[in-house]
């Protein structure tokens, strides 16, 4: 099993000016300070940054527009991710070459590092590889979501209908990658069997209509059946057109803005050129006052006089970025205008295919009257018998399928039993340790992963916290994917007593799964005498994770990733 650890985390904001940079321990790190202090902000940004969203973001985070920069190692190989907003990535890998990825890309290569291969069934019956948040979700506790319900923590899990039980049995090691294959094979020959059955009903509903005609001496089709389908594909034509128009017209405005800004970062760009010019040229001189070699103004040569050309070529720099960044907004706006004008323009080309097929079925009718009953016959008759052919093809391959399935779930038995056993006696001791009664907790919790934890008050986050961790612990011991960082956020939910809080504690200190990392988020008043990691202390500064005095060494790190990739994309 691979080993992920996470080394550093830096968080940027070019609004306002600020930034931060926190080191973990490689096993154990604690962030400790009083609430509304950014905690919960500082550990949402670390699986943030790897694509994981957290369900629930703070506004004023949000506002900050914060770029993040996540350092970790896989094993022994050492990678970085920068995460600019939420489409833009870029990944830094072994030989420091920056790759720019977007959500999917990103999301492919990080399920072919971390080894994590399940496949789950899409809306359209398809199997594929999930995204990243998937990857994660067994090693993030929310504060927000994840002490009230389980396996919630991140957004866009909806984009599938069943996704939970495959992930739960792949985390868990009792169904690998073998059996999510087939059983999505299995699912998609199900889909094409069905619509093959349908095909066939409606042939034959067809073909009934067509034999009664057949029989009828006043058989004939003519142009009038036509002539409504095409008006109405004529009317969308007539539409579209206006919105093409509509789309071109955008686009012309937003090429004149780009051009601008455009203009401007030039003008900028002069400008720095002629500052540097003057700082040098003020540098080599030594008479009192002197010439500027580009305007001919003249100057004082003193220390003021350098630091204020160097200052205002700072402040350039700044206007500079400030343009670049408006420009990557402009661009966004321009792809998404484009990708609407293709749109239209497929529907405008299908339109008028579907005009075209109308004129070639009016020709098709001729035809049918000119060679008769019987030829129409033996065309229906050959559609027919196709028809059959596939919707026998595929019965077979879903019988072979089901056979496989079967095979593949008789080897998987002895080995849910013993991950369930395993399961279910850490569950009984955590919860025994958590001071939750296990003989009042519901019996099908200790039946199945992916029940649902139905205590109330206090009891539930540990409750919940006892689970997680009989989870984390089958994880660390059956599952072939990567073994992640444990981020806890906020373990003293509901207002829980002295008892149980050092109870909490002291589960977490003595759980840790063997060879793992955990990162924990507290308040001032927890005890972590315990533990032998890094304590971080926040500053008591209320809505400001991010100082001004972090900005100057985390910018010059991220800014040469942003200059590379994203103003220069």
């Amino acid at each position: 099993m691979k080993r992920l650890i996470f080394e550093e985390i830096q968080i940027l904001s070019y609004r306002e000016k600020k930034a931060i940079k926190i080191q973990f321990n490689p096993k154990k790190t604690i962030i400790k300070g009083p609430n509304q202090v950014g905690k919960s902000s500082l550990l949402k940004s670390i699986y943030y940054t790897l694509g994981a969203t957290p369900s629930v973001l703070n506004s004023n985070w949000l506002k900050a527009e914060p770029i993040t920069y996540l350092k970790f190692k896989v094993d022994e190989l050492r990678l970085s991710v920068l995460r600019y907003d939420k489409s833009r990535y870029a990944v830094l890998n072994e030989n420091q070459e920056i790759v720019p990825h977007d959500f999917k890309s990103l999301s492919i290569f990080l399920n072919e590092l971390f080894g994590f291969n399940v496949l789950i069934t899409n809306r359209k019956g398809e199997g594929e590889n999930p995204p990243s948040p998937f990857l994660f979700l067994p090693f993030y506790i929310d504060q927000d979501k994840s002490w009230n319900d389980s396996w919630n923590a991140f957004s866009g899990l909806g984009q599938y209908s069943k996704w939970k039980k495959p992930v739960i049995e792949y985390h868990s090691g009792i169904k690998g990658y073998n059996y999510y294959q087939t059983k999505t094979e299995l699912d998609s020959a199900r889909i094409a069997h069905n619509e093959i059955k349908i095909e066939v009903s409606t042939l034959n509903k067809i073909l009934g209509g067509i034999k009664e005609k057949l029989n009828d001496e006043d058989f004939n089709l003519t142009i009038e059946d036509f002539n409504t389908e095409v008006s109405e594909l004529l009317k969308e034509c007539e539409i579209l057109k206006t919105e093409q128009n509509k789309i071109k017209l955008r686009l012309t405005d937003l090429y004149n803005q780009k051009s601008m800004l455009d203009a401007r970062v030039m003008i900028i760009e002069n400008a720095i050129g002629e500052a540097k010019a003057d700082y040098k040229y003020a540098l080599n001189v030594i008479d009192d006052v002197v010439d500027c070699p580009m305007c001919g103004a003249h100057y004082e040569n003193d220390f003021n006089e350098r630091f204020s050309i160097a200052e205002d070529e700072e402040k350039l720099q700044e206007l500079r970025i400030e343009l670049k960044m408006e420009i990557v907004k402009v661009n966004d706006e321009i792809s998404e205008y484009n990708s609407d004008f293709v749109e239209s323009k497929i529907s405008f080309e299908r339109i008028e295919e579907l005009l075209n097929t109308k004129k070639e079925e009016i020709k098709l009718i001729d035809i049918i009257e000119n060679e008769g009953k019987k030829k129409v016959n033996e065309i229906f008759n050959k559609e027919k018998n196709l028809v059959y052919q596939k919707i026998g093809d595929a019965s077979n391959r879903l019988d072979l399928l089901e056979k496989q399935l079967k095979d593949i779930n008789k080897e998987s038995i002895s080995k849910k039993r013993k991950i369930m056993l395993f399961y279910k006696t850490n569950l009984r001791k955590f919860l025994l340790e958590l001071n939750v009664d296990p003989d009042k907790i519901s019996k099908t919790l200790f039946d199945r992963l992916d029940n649902k934890i139905n205590e109330q008050g206090s009891n539930l986050p540990r409750a919940l916290l006892a689970y997680y961790f009989a989870f984390l612990h089958i994880t660390n011991n059956y599952s072939t994917s990567t073994f992640c960082p444990i981020v806890v956020d906020s373990p003293n939910q509901q207002e829980q007593d002295e008892e149980n809080r050092k109870a909490i504690m002291n589960f977490i200190y003595n759980n840790q799964p063997e060879e793992s990392q955990i990162i924990l988020g507290v308040v001032d008043d927890i005890d972590t005498e315990l533990f032998d990691g890094d304590i971080i202390k926040l500053e008591d500064d209320k809505y400001s994770l991010l100082k001004k005095e972090y900005f100057q060494d985390v910018n010059n790190e991220i800014l040469p990733i942003i200059e590379k990739i994203i103003l220069h994309e």
